[in-house]
């Protein structure tokens, strides 16, 4: 009985540190000569999220989006984009949390490893974390590189589509 009400403790508690995601995105930006306005997004983001006690610096877990979800104001971008980040062969990007430093009342470095189109690399998100009654608000941006994760951006006649992506992460938690 005793290794019962263990178990139980410890399960529960774990289950208390669990952050429950109500809403989230990601939105990706990157450029192409006269068409500045590539941005993508997917408004199905996942997560599995905990923390000990409030402190944000403990924050272990990761969030991934489903590839084919994202979407721009371009189906015919999208479809290209579809086929140049393969999303038949790798469907998610994921994005695994390995540390958080703090960096201001509000901020925080937030360490991990992007798995994105078959390659894992760490990356540094820039991120604000809020938190107002039992709600908390995670903003999170980095820029990566296409071609970091083995991607040929795609091109039109000679106007390709910028190496460069920034990244936007948005996700309120209860």
């Amino acid at each position: 009985m005793k290794i019962i009400l263990l178990a139980f403790m410890l399960v529960s508690g774990l289950m208390a540190n669990s952050l429950e995601l109500k809403e989230g995105f990601v939105q990706a930006h990157t450029e192409m000569m006269m068409d500045s306005t590539i941005n993508p997004l997917n408004s199905r983001l996942h997560a599995e999220v905990s923390m000990d006690n409030n402190d944000f610096t403990t924050l272990t877990g990761k969030f991934w989006v489903d590839m084919d979800l994202f979407v721009s104001d371009n189906t015919d971008r999208d479809e290209h984009m579809d086929e140049a980040t393969n999303v038949k062969k790798y469907p998610l990007a994921t994005y695994t949390i390995k540390n958080i430093i703090k960096k201001t009342e509000d901020t925080y470095a937030l360490v991990g490893i992007m798995d994105f189109h078959g390659v894992k690399k760490e990356l540094t998100f820039q991120t604000q974390i809020l938190k107002s009654d039992s709600k908390l608000h995670f903003s999170a941006e980095v820029d990566i590189l296409g071609s970091d994760f083995g991607l040929d951006m795609p091109c039109m006649v000679f106007m390709c589509v910028d190496d460069k992506i920034n990244l936007l992460v948005e996700a309120k938690f209860k």
